[in-house]
């Protein structure tokens, strides 16, 4: 992994989860302690964390916003491309599943704007009331547990809620993809959520920016090969591209 992508992802993983052992980015980065250090004194001068005795932390300053809102403004670009693509695999009157996530934000704030005619089922609170807006959308939210944080809703009830639907098309969030460990995600309760919704829908494409290629995370939520495609921005590597594409594992994204 280039040191951009490094320093993206361990910003991205304290900005989730606040603090972080130097050997779990080293098992998580596949580089060695030593340059897990480093990446962390160039982070460390920049502002944006503090190092503290065998890892880093936020700095505090940084900790009042939800990790949702910090999230929100990391390769938002990205994300937009990704959510102009999404829309490509949209049609009017499907019913669509979306799980929490920035990148899912983005394709709602498409959605709402391209079409006038759609079924909506997610377990964000920030998709549905941007969707809800759009009077001719139908929102579904399940009910359950809120968890603050994120501004979802997870537990037994939100899943049982989403086993009733027959959904035509999911776009399915991940932490991580790899093709030897699969789809991946950090938060237990999210992944059930995804579950079921990848369960109960005929095409699932999976939204992810170039940096969740080839990284791991602490939870299997999936088989790649067992999605319709993976759908990225344009920086994405054309090596992982190939790799992907040679064992049947569709990679799509715009040309900008």
């Amino acid at each position: 992994m280039l040191k951009n992508d490094r320093l993206t992802f361990i910003t991205d993983y304290l900005k989730k989860h606040q603090t972080a052992k130097v050997g779990f980015l080293s098992d998580q980065l596949s580089v060695t302690p030593e340059t897990v250090r480093r990446d962390l004194e160039v982070l460390e001068e920049s502002g944006e964390i503090k190092r503290v005795h065998g890892g880093a932390m936020l700095k505090q300053a940084n900790i009042t916003e939800t990790n949702f809102e910090i999230r929100e403004s990391i390769n938002k670009n990205e994300k937009e491309l990704i959510a102009e693509e999404a829309c490509h695999f949209v049609k009017e009157g499907d019913f669509i599943a979306m799980d929490v996530s920035t990148t899912n934000t983005e394709i709602a704030i498409q959605l709402a704007r391209q079409f006038s005619q759609l079924s909506v089922l997610t377990n964000s609170l920030v998709i549905a009331t941007i969707l809800g807006k759009n009077s001719n959308i139908d929102v579904y939210l399940p009910s359950g547990k809120l968890r603050n944080s994120e501004l979802c809703v997870l537990g037994a009830s939100c899943i049982s809620y989403i086993n009733q639907f027959h959904i035509d098309t999911f776009f399915m969030s991940v932490s991580g993809i790899s093709l030897e460990k699969g789809l991946m995600d950090y938060g237990y309760g999210e992944s059930e959520v995804k579950m079921a919704m990848y369960n109960n829908a005929i095409n699932k494409f999976v939204v992810a920016d170039h940096t969740k290629f080839e990284s791991t995370a602490m939870l299997r939520v999936g088989d790649v090969h067992l999605v319709n495609g993976i759908i990225t921005d344009p920086m994405i590597s054309p090596a992982i591209v190939k790799k992907y594409e040679e064992k049947d594992i569709h990679i799509f994204h715009s040309s900008q």
